[in-house]
């Protein structure tokens, strides 16, 4: 089966998304479409599999600009009309579902389609309701080229389906050792976050929880990347350690103890399935993609503002047990929900649906 990627935003969470997918079929021929950020890896071609084929996407870019997005639209087309035996074209992040949805329609191949959104963009609270209105009108347009939303969890397909668009779901999952292992806890205690630093991430909502705990020294906070926000993290208690490799930042969530999301929107957040693999209790900021991740009082808590954030680490710390108990609930809803094991078998299912039930039209 001949599978088609295409991504405009080709790094971070959508990027390693490609790298696991892609690496979870390599019985599939895999061809990626894909634009170029400042943080795409080096070398990327290295982390996909042997013999897939890579397309440079010259004029795709983030933002909506008229002029990019029409010469982005122009080459998109003419790179799909090349690859005539594509059984399906799976699309990733907000600009490659729009663009590839239209180019789709326009060469009569609609019905090979899906779309990933991995983050809803007319979620997003960094912007004016002006231009939010405007996103939701963009996606309620590009569903009616054709093809499938597949949310990467529950709440991401419930965004949709609140706007009127429909949409389903397919868990993001990673790979994940069969085994807790609780670390012994010590002081002080290290609450972390892995992220870009920028206003997705709410960095200024963290630094004031940090400054909530200046204090008490049994406290510490720690920040796994970096970003155009990083001189919001000024609280003192803050750990600021940059970019590191996925293996690095692996070991690194072993050693805190709690993991701290303050999000205002997200996907389904990789960051919190690692710490989860690891066997910690998250404290997450109620938004979507978070919310799916933490079942309240089990594997740690919701939170709506700074003060209810302070108050579920306050217990945490107060009972090292529940961390443990929480801890453990974490690794076992990963391993229930979120493996990679179980996102590639229903990736691979879809796939086989849509290739089914595609017509071949023109190509």
């Amino acid at each position: 089966m001949n599978i088609v990627h295409v991504a405009e935003s080709f790094a971070g969470g959508v990027f390693d998304f490609l790298v696991a997918l892609t690496n979870g079929l390599p019985e599939f021929s895999h061809t990626i479409i894909h634009g170029k950020r400042e943080d795409t890896p080096r070398s990327f071609e290295e982390r996909f599999p042997r013999g897939t084929r890579f397309h440079h996407w010259q004029h795709a870019s983030r933002e909506i600009n008229p002029v990019h997005d029409i010469r982005a639209l122009s080459q998109i087309i003419a790179l799909l009309k090349r690859m005539k035996n594509a059984d399906v074209i799976h699309l990733h992040s907000s600009k490659a579902g729009f663009l590839g949805r239209l180019a789709c329609r326009m060469l009569g191949i609609q019905d090979r389609v899906i779309y990933s959104p991995q983050g809803v963009a007319f979620l997003r609270t960094d912007l004016s309701v002006a231009k939010v209105k405007l996103l939701t009108y963009l996606e309620k347009t590009a569903a009616r080229f054709g093809g499938q939303v597949i949310g990467s969890c529950a709440s991401e397909a419930a965004a949709f389906a609140e706007v009127g668009i429909t949409a389903t779901y397919i868990n993001n999952g990673i790979a994940c050792e069969e085994y807790f292992s609780a670390r012994p806890r010590h002081t002080p205690m290290v609450i972390g976050t892995a992220a870009r630093i920028t206003p997705q991430k709410n960095p200024s909502l963290f630094n004031e929880i940090a400054q909530a705990f200046l204090p008490d020294p049994q406290i510490r906070f720690l920040w796994m990347g970096d970003g155009e926000l990083r001189h919001q993290l000024s609280s003192p208690n803050i750990q600021i350690t940059g970019w590191m490799p996925k293996d690095e930042l692996t070991q690194r969530l072993q050693l805190i103890d709690i993991y701290l999301s303050t999000s205002l929107w997200e996907g389904l957040p990789l960051s919190v399935l690692l710490a989860m693999c690891a066997g910690k209790p998250v404290v997450l900021s109620d938004c979507s993609g978070n919310r799916d991740l933490v079942e309240n009082g089990r594997n740690g808590f919701r939170f709506v503002d700074k003060d209810e954030a302070i108050s579920c680490i306050v217990k945490l710390k107060a009972d090292a047990h529940l961390v443990q108990r929480m801890g453990q609930c974490s690794h076992e809803l990963l391993l229930d929900n979120y493996h990679l094991r179980t996102m590639i078998c229903q990736y691979k299912k879809l796939y086989a649906a849509v290739a089914k039930a595609a017509t071949r039209g023109p190509f």
